[in-house]
């Protein structure tokens, strides 16, 4: 029963054992890049479809072109040891699984340009149990580098009306330069755009700034962008209305916007008795009416229609006390006879006289500033201002003496009811 047991143990290990003509064992070096001077690192890994515990590998470099630096084993190394030898660094140990890095190395460049060879190398890679693998080794590369020291453009500036074009070229230096590849950028694509040749377009009126980078240098190129001035505008609205003694500033905008010539503008009024305008556009209202303010610049107009009004604050502050009480005798004859019965003048309260001096005070002072004036419209104003006073006057005055009189009519029949009475009874 044994020998059957045994025979059966040792068919599956035939059957399930992987013969070393048919395992694969690969090492490989990586490649890597960099300026003279630089230091690189390259790795060696192996990916194996058995595990290998018993290696011996070489990596080979050329040390007049890179020089040793350090190494360092990987992290599937279980044991062995790792040796750099003048241009050589030698691995023997054994690993705790089939792949990963075998180790790392480092370099420092010593040429200028080109590139230097890595070479690898390994034999006897066997297994726990001592069976012996053939493999393969790919080597690696270094890659010598060579860095952008400067970039230039063809122009520093660049001068263009809207719609206009240019072309930039770029020098990049050295000439071998390994990344030559240069890219553009524009600081302000509202004013000028640029393609990844360097072909400008003028968009918009202002400057901006064209850069090319290469290699980590830069080169700029300003460009101003013109567009011509076709006409001037009202800004704000051309209709404006401005109080008496009052001032507003007016400007004018440009035609069209991003317009970039600069021409002055002057200002006049059509009637400078009602609005006058200063040179940087400010009005004045110096009397009631409407006037035309107009800004010139280059041969265009612009024009604003500006209307003087008595302003409500002045109008109500001018009714003072003191002139209500002095302009009272100029009221108009309606109220002198509302008041001439003894009954009224007996009746008539404080507070009633204090109401119409003030309206009697208000025509006063409109009927001064209409003999003063001697503009047509604004005496027609003031006469609209007095009806409509002395219209307010009427309505309040005449019901209240009629309530009164009425009041004081009443309480005398009373009263003379009453002294009949006490005759009779006598």
């Amino acid at each position: 029963m044994f020998a059957v047991v045994a025979a059966f143990v040792i068919l599956l290990s035939v059957i399930f054992a992987v013969p070393a003509s048919a395992a694969s064992v690969t090492y490989s070096c990586t490649s890597a890049s960099g300026a003279k001077g630089d230091t690189v690192t390259v790795s060696v890994k192996i990916s194996s479809s058995v595990q290998i515990w018993g290696a011996n590998v070489k990596l080979g470099f050329n040390s007049s072109e890179l020089q040793y630096v350090s190494c360092a084993k990987g992290g599937i190394v279980s044991g062995g040891s790792l040796n750099p030898q003048g241009s050589s660094i030698n691995f023997s140990g054994m690993f705790n699984a089939k792949s990963g890095t075998v180790f790392t190395a480092k370099f420092k460049i010593l040429k200028d340009s080109g590139s230097s060879t890595l070479t690898l190398s390994s034999t006897e890679n066997t297994d726990y149990d001592g069976n012996v693998y053939s493999c393969s080794a790919t080597g690696g590369r270094v890659t010598v580098t060579k860095p952008v020291t400067g970039i230039s453009l063809n122009t520093t500036s660049v001068s263009l009306k809207k719609g206009g074009t240019a072309q930039l070229s770029a020098t990049v230096t050295p000439s071998d330069a390994t990344n030559r590849t240069v890219t553009y950028s524009s600081s302000n694509s509202k004013v000028a755009t640029v393609t990844s040749g360097g072909k400008i377009t003028a968009v918009g009126g202002g400057t901006a700034t064209i850069t090319a980078k290469a290699g980590g240098k830069s080169a700029t190129c300003k460009v101003t962008v013109s567009v011509a001035q076709t006409g001037i505008k009202t800004s704000g609205g051309a209709e404006r209305t401005l109080g008496l003694n009052s001032t507003l500033r007016l400007s004018v905008a440009k035609v069209p916007a991003d317009a970039t010539d600069s021409y002055g503008v002057t200002w006049s009024s059509s009637d400078t008795n009602i609005a006058t305008v200063s040179s940087n556009g400010t009005v004045k209202g110096v009397a009631l009416g409407t006037a035309t303010i107009t800004a010139k610049s280059n041969g265009w107009t612009a024009t604003y229609k500006v209307t003087v009004v008595e302003k409500t604050e002045e109008s109500s502050s001018d009714i003072s006390s003191e002139e209500s009480s002095s302009d009272v005798s100029e009221t108009g004859t309606e109220t002198t006879e509302l008041t001439s019965t003894e009954a009224v003048t007996e009746s008539t309260t404080a507070a009633e006289k204090t109401e119409k001096n003030v309206f009697a005070g208000f025509i006063a002072k409109v009927k001064a500033k209409l003999n003063d004036d001697n503009n047509t419209v604004t005496k027609f104003y003031h006469y609209c201002m007095v009806a409509a006073a002395s219209a307010v006057m009427a309505a309040i005055t005449i019901p209240v003496t009629a309530i009164i009189t009425s009041s004081i009519y009443k309480n005398k029949m009373k009263k003379n009811g009453n002294n009949t009475n006490n005759t009779e009874q006598r």
